[in-house]
């Protein structure tokens, strides 16, 4: 009975989250169609989609600190209700650059609610041999809700209007938060647990480890943000470059499989690598492939479109599959009193990068475009800068492949009809 009652709560926490997630990649996907409307360039848009993660950079730092000493369900159900409400804002009150920037902020700060308090929720209701293969599952489920719009607004978009389509994206929000409501309470961490700044000093800015496996995420993001965010753009610019009919949608429609298939199976997988192999040795594999990934993509902008689905799909599963090992290294190098304040020290290196990875990319995109390099060149060179991250991060990564070694094997099985603790 335990174990069922576990999983219905993963079950429930994984249907809101992924409900609560949809306006991740909203903005990347109405970029096409705003570009046009409101005469944005590429570092506007940029800024938009920084603008976004920047919110969220300033919720997770409150968030993970709050972790430490409240129950994650109450923050993850008004995060999920708040954020639903800021896109009905949106998609009634955004008219050009200025309105669409503050709006997409205050989206991203309320979103921020979401994302830590699952984590800490897994880390006290799973045991550690599993926890890289739940924590991939569960980041599997967000890669897919990040992925979702990116199809359905581009379906919908050009027939009821971008504006009616986000108002969807709100209530579909709204809806996440009521199926919040359903998980299993977790009580909030005991008083004696509960610690001052002073404790965080020892326990993670003073922790190698911890350090190390915070600024191999901070690298891991700078790629994968300024990859997803871009690739919808950039698979729609190279349909039109080749005069394809119906651009938006179809470009929309293999972001989202790139981005959702690629991703979440790369979560799951890059989950249970990590499980095996130990966390710093999987994360530093897969980050010599997603290396090489970023260096080729761009310059595949006039390649077949089989080809470029193909890398992409690549692409999307070793951009992803490394982030599983980062939260569950962390849950294991830091002392379970501190790990929200350690999220929140992640999140705050992390989502830095996040914020300001699009805004360079499309910075760059700008400056070669101005060059009159031909159609290819701009987005070879500013998927190109991404690769700086999986450079950054396999150094960082090198001293803690020995130390981060897998679990051992788990203990037998308990007979049948006696639930196993977690």
């Amino acid at each position: 009975m335990r174990n069922r009652t576990w999983f219905a709560g993963f079950a429930a926490l994984c249907l809101g989250q992924f409900l609560g997630h949809q306006t991740g990649l909203t903005f990347s996907a109405l970029i096409p169609i705003l570009r046009g409307e409101w005469h944005l360039s590429a570092s506007q848009a940029g800024l938009v989609l920084g603008a976004f993660q920047l919110g969220q950079l300033a919720a997770y730092v409150a968030v993970g600190l709050l972790l430490d000493r409240l129950p994650s369900k109450p923050i993850m159900i008004a995060s999920a209700a708040s954020v639903g409400g800021a896109d009905l804002l949106f998609a009634t009150w955004a008219h050009h650059f200025a309105s669409a920037f503050f709006l997409r902020l205050l989206g991203g700060i309320l979103i921020g609610g979401l994302y830590l308090p699952a984590l800490k929720y897994i880390s006290v209701t799973t045991p550690a041999r599993r926890r890289g293969l739940i924590t991939g599952t569960y980041i599997g489920v967000i890669v897919a809700a990040y992925a979702a719009p990116l199809f359905y607004i581009g379906v919908l978009a050009p027939h009821v209007g971008w504006r009616h389509a986000m108002i969807g994206v709100g209530l579909l929000e709204l809806l996440g938060a009521l199926v919040l409501t359903r998980l299993p309470d977790v009580p909030a961490p005991a008083a004696a647990e509960r610690t001052g700044f002073g404790r965080y000093l020892g326990d993670v800015l003073r922790n190698g480890p911890a350090r190390r496996v915070i600024l191999a995420y901070t690298a891991h993001n700078w790629e994968l943000f300024g990859m997803w965010g871009w690739l919808g753009p950039f698979m729609v610019a190279s349909l039109v470059d080749r005069g394809g009919a119906g651009a938006l949608a179809l470009g929309g429609g293999l972001s989202a499989i790139i981005i959702g298939v690629g991703g979440s199976t790369g979560a799951v997988i890059g989950g249970r690598v990590s499980d095996l192999l130990g966390r710093a040795r999987a994360a530093t594999l897969i980050l010599r492939m997603s290396l090489v990934c970023s260096l080729v993509f761009g310059w595949l902008f006039a390649a077949p479109v089989a080809w470029r689905v193909a890398v992409g799909l690549v692409y999307g599963i070793v951009s992803l599959a490394d982030s599983p090992s980062y939260s569950a290294a962390l849950m294991e190098v830091v002392p379970a009193r501190s790990l929200g304040g350690a999220l929140s020290m992640q999140m705050l290196t992390g989502w830095t990068a996040t914020a300001v990875a699009p805004v360079a990319f499309g910075v760059t995109l700008d400056l070669l475009r101005s060059a009159r390099l031909g159609p290819t060149a701009p987005w070879g060179a500013a998927f190109g800068i991404l690769a700086l991250g999986p450079v950054v991060g396999i150094l960082a990564l090198a001293p803690l492949r020995a130390a981060l070694r897998p679990h051992p094997p788990a203990a037998p099985e308990p007979e049948r009809g006696r639930p196993e603790a977690v």
